[in-house]
């Protein structure tokens, strides 16, 4: 009757409990309420709250180890139907326990469950009030144990004695020392300090020439654009300008030429003459007539005063006299007299000119710019140069062909007194006429303002002229001529 007594209140206490939560606990309400090992069940080692007595241990404090189960079997151990079922006030969880002959309890792990917890059941954090007998004797016997551990630590250490003066003065040094860096420190700190101090009053100063030479360049820039708008507006100008000029001067003038297109065209007229006496020549002058050639530089007078006697001339001599002869010819049919093929009364015009150029210049200039102009827009006039052009081209081709055998340059003839024709009109038509000018015979050789031809002697005098010079009045204009000195 006492034994079911207890189990009929156990039971009525458990129908009265609330179902079992399963609660998820933190690691050191794990380890306060955590289960007994056994090896057994080979579960996790428990971190409760008194370490594991060892046997000499345990024999102090009167505990019996754990049985394994084979030795509890060996036993005889009883297991009550009716076992009782006891709280364990140190660990906070319940469990099904059972009793040996001896009378010795043991926990029954085949039905227990770690981490099934009413929270009803869970006691308040164990204090030295609430252990029991045994966890207050096992805290005694760690006080115990600690208070030994330290007493020996503190008889084995030395006790400290007072330091000596070799210390003091080792500890002084080191003091010394580090007040010495401190100074150090505090000068260099300073000296940095007035450098920062002077660089940001330059960075300042650097920020304000950098303001100010930003607004003189956007100044720059406004009058940069304003003149680029001047400027586009004086293209525009320069372009109307050009054009009203350039229709002026075709009202007054007979060409579109100026002084470096003439100066060009002289060049080519030279060259041409040049080209047309070595064609005629042939290779080592193998067409040269020397008997005509000098027949007709004696009837022209062109051997007169020369240095060379005639029996010493030499085919490049005569090739010369040649070139000379042709601009010559030249020179009277076209250069010298520029309107006698177009206008009858050229010896009046002269006249008429020179009287107007004496009371009014410009007038004078203007009425001869005209002039020119419309004799060039005149069918008569036309026909008037043609004839002139062909009957001097005969007359040069004529010579050729006398002086040189087997040579017909008729024509490269013709096409020598088109270009000067064009030429002499385009010069008469200018602003200031330019007009051939002849160089006296025995003139020392000037090289800044003459040519020399093949084998002639830098240092003598001129003894033929063989292209003369072209020049105006104002000397704006100005053609070398080409000589041979001697």
């Amino acid at each position: 009757m006492a034994t079911s007594k207890p189990q009929t209140q156990l039971q009525h206490q458990q129908q009265r409990m609330p179902p079992e939560i399963n609660l998820r606990l933190s690691q050191d309400n794990t380890d306060f309420y955590s289960a007994p090992v056994f090896d057994c069940q080979k579960q996790r080692k428990s971190t409760s709250l008194l370490p594991s007595p060892t046997t000499e241990q345990a024999s102090m404090l009167d505990i019996k180890p754990t049985p394994d189960k084979a030795q509890r079997v060996g036993r005889d151990v009883k297991r009550a139907s009716t076992s009782a079922v006891f709280r364990s006030a140190s660990r906070g969880r319940a469990g099904n326990f059972r009793a040996d002959t001896d009378g010795d309890i043991f926990m029954d792990c085949d039905d227990y469950q770690p981490f099934k917890v009413n929270p009803s059941d869970i006691p308040p954090r164990p204090s030295s009030r609430n252990l029991t007998d045994m966890e207050l004797r096992g805290l005694a016997m760690i006080k115990h144990l600690s208070s030994e551990g330290l007493s020996k630590s503190r008889n084995a250490s030395p006790a400290r004695s007072a330091p000596s003066s070799e210390d003091m003065k080792e500890v002084e040094r080191t003091r010394r020392l580090f007040l010495n860096r401190i100074d150090e420190l505090n000068t260099l700190n300073s000296h940095l300090q007035e450098n920062l101090d002077e660089s940001l009053m330059v960075q300042q100063s650097m920020e304000e020439e950098h303001v100010r030479t930003r607004g003189a360049y956007e100044e720059l820039q406004r009058q940069h654009q304003e003149l680029r708008e001047k400027m586009a507006k004086r293209e525009r100008d320069y372009d109307v300008m050009s054009k009203n000029y350039l229709d002026h001067v075709r009202l007054i003038r007979a060409t579109d030429d100026d002084h470096s297109t003439i100066m060009e065209r002289l060049s080519h007229l030279k060259i041409a003459i040049e080209h047309l006496i070595r064609k005629a020549q042939g290779t080592r002058s193998v067409n040269l007539n020397r008997a005509a050639a000098i027949d007709h530089l004696k009837k022209s007078g062109l051997l007169a005063g020369f240095p060379v006697s005639e029996d010493k001339l030499e085919p490049f001599h005569l090739n010369l006299f040649m070139e000379s002869a042709v601009m010559s010819k030249l020179v009277s049919c076209f250069f010298s007299n520029p309107l006698c093929c177009i206008f009858d009364y050229n010896k009046g015009f002269q006249e008429i000119y020179d009287w107007m150029y004496r009371r009014n210049s410009k007038l004078a200039i203007r009425w001869r710019q005209q002039l020119c102009v419309m004799l060039t827009q005149d069918p008569e006039s036309k026909t008037r140069q043609e004839n002139l052009v062909k009957s001097t081209g005969n007359d040069i081709t004529a010579l050729i062909s006398k002086v040189y055998a087997n040579s017909n340059e008729a024509t490269k003839s013709y096409d020598i007194c088109n270009k000067a024709f064009d030429l002499s009109l385009a010069m008469t038509a200018l602003e200031s006429v330019i007009a051939p000018v002849s160089i006296p015979l025995g003139t020392p050789f000037d090289e800044e303002t003459m040519g020399v031809s093949p084998k002639s002697n830098p240092d003598g005098k001129v003894a033929l002229v063989i292209f003369p010079a072209f020049r105006d009045k104002e000397e704006a204009f100005n053609v070398w001529p080409k000589v041979w000195c001697c």
